[in-house]
């Protein structure tokens, strides 16, 4: 998985792209190093280049959504890619973020 720090229909987001698996945790620790939550608690993540999520990165996004919640924010996804966005769906993870 690579990662940039971007805007995201006209707010601070994050650009996903690539596989994103378990050897992506530390990569993904890293990233939520640098996000300023206090800040920015309102996280939109732009997946169309995200090709893969393996469980382990399905747990790491509700890590995101977590450290989003307790900032008093949340996550949106956007541009996922029709089978990530299924994927999403069966594993709940859409219960925790908001998927466009």
């Amino acid at each position: 998985m690579e990662y940039a720090f971007t805007e995201v229909d006209g707010a601070d987001g994050i650009l996903l792209s690539g596989r994103f698996t378990y050897d992506d945790s530390a990569k993904f620790h890293e990233l939520l190093a640098a996000w300023d939550f206090a800040a920015h608690p309102d996280v939109r993540l732009d997946c169309r280049y995200l090709t893969f999520l393996d469980s382990t990165a399905i747990g790491m996004l509700f890590v995101l959504a977590n450290r989003c919640r307790d900032a008093k924010g949340s996550v949106t996804v956007v541009n996922a890619p029709p089978g990530l966005v299924q994927t999403m769906r069966r594993v709940s993870l859409d219960q925790y973020v908001f998927v466009r």
